[in-house]
């Protein structure tokens, strides 16, 4: 339904600074009042439209003794004006809690009943969510989406055969007589519509597409970062539409 939405504060505090570069895969170099620090990067897309040199970001201490040399978090930024959370992992908690308070109106009567857990004996069958109503259960895989070109959100921005593997797996429960479906958690406010990406990944666009014909969900979130540390999640938006 539109109109719906939630506004919630970080259980965590946010550490300013500048996004200088990124090292590899996972890791970034930042700078926070001057002084120069790497920082975990918690997500392994391209983010060829959310990365730039000097772009505001907004990082979190890591406060464990396995931190190491890299003692903060990197959890959005700010380009263009436009605030994008890079926390791929953060788009799990933000489905759960749109769960939970009835945002999604065909799931609001369900709970979420398990996370990150294995459907089936083969490596790499795990799921982000199960929810149940009853005996009835929902099997929901989560995407995080940072990637937008003239408000345009895509999906993925780079070949991914986990993605590829996930919708294959949704597609075989919905042939076993379960429900299944995919929350589409756009991590940023400048897109009007979403779209798989099929210059990036065919293959995914085209299982996806039969995924939809045999009956998987699609689900979208809008989740807004408003600095210092407010989340705004509203559903249904951008629309999906292939």
């Amino acid at each position: 339904m539109r109109g719906k939405a939630l506004t919630v504060n970080l259980n965590f505090n946010l550490a300013a600074g500048r996004f200088l570069r990124r090292i590899n895969r996972f890791k970034v170099l930042v700078e926070i009042d001057g002084e120069e620090f790497y920082a975990h990067l918690p997500n392994s897309g391209r983010l060829a439209t959310v990365l730039h040199h000097g772009i505001e970001a907004y990082l979190k201490k890591v406060e464990d003794k396995f931190s190491g040399k890299n003692p903060y978090r990197l959890f959005a930024v700010r380009r263009v004006g436009v605030p994008v959370i890079v926390d791929a992992q953060f788009s799990n908690i933000i489905a759960k809690m749109a769960i939970e308070h009835g945002l999604i109106d065909s799931l609001a009567d369900y709970k979420v009943d398990g996370e990150n857990f294995r459907v089936g004996e083969h490596v790499g069958s795990r799921l982000d969510l199960m929810l149940k109503r009853g005996m009835e259960k929902f099997y929901i895989e989560v995407k995080s989406v940072t990637h937008a070109v003239n408000g345009v959100a895509l999906f993925p921005d780079a070949p991914t055969l986990r993605g590829r593997k996930h919708v294959q797996k949704l597609t075989a429960l919905v042939r076993c007589g379960f429900k299944s479906g995919i929350i589409f958690s756009i991590q940023r406010p400048d897109a009007i519509i979403m779209k798989p990406n099929v210059e990036v990944d065919r293959h995914f666009t085209e299982l996806l597409r039969e995924a939809v014909a045999e009956g998987v969900k699609i689900f979208t979130l809008n989740s807004t970062f408003q600095p210092p540390r407010s989340i705004k999640i509203e559903p249904n938006r951008p629309a999906f539409t292939f």
